[in-house]
């Protein structure tokens, strides 16, 4: 996640530290070599020390995620995962190499309420 600052002159970054978290305990190490070497290729686009800060969280897995209010990923089970994106949710199977097997959509109303004031529209244009 990116530290959000505004956008800055015509054509500014909006964005400024950004923020990772992992359960990786070689990640920092990691960063900071690849942050030397790109630096060796281009000085003059060093960014600051403290623009990226890496938080490791060892012996834990990435099993959900949530973003304000109207995001929402979870691990549900082995190869099992369901979402809700703004009232519209969907459950997606996966195989044992992570790819979807099986995906069901259910629109605002059958599964989660809709979101006041937002409007859907849903376009299906390939799939049996």
């Amino acid at each position: 996640m990116h530290e959000y600052v505004g956008k800055r002159g015509k054509d500014g970054p909006k964005y400024g530290r950004a923020y990772n978290v992992t359960n990786d305990p070689a990640a920092p190490e990691r960063h900071a070599e690849t942050h030397r070497q790109l630096y060796s290729i281009r000085p003059d686009v060093e960014p600051p020390e403290d623009a990226t800060s890496i938080t490791v969280l060892e012996g834990t897995e990435f099993d959900e995620l949530v973003i304000g209010e109207w995001i929402h990923l979870e691990q549900m089970d082995t190869g099992r995962w369901w979402c809700n994106l703004g009232g519209v949710t969907i459950n997606i199977q996966v195989d044992r190499d992570g790819r979807p097997k099986r995906v069901r959509v259910s629109g605002p109303g059958d599964y989660a309420e809709p979101e006041e004031g937002c409007e859907y529209t849903l376009e299906w244009s390939a799939g049996d």
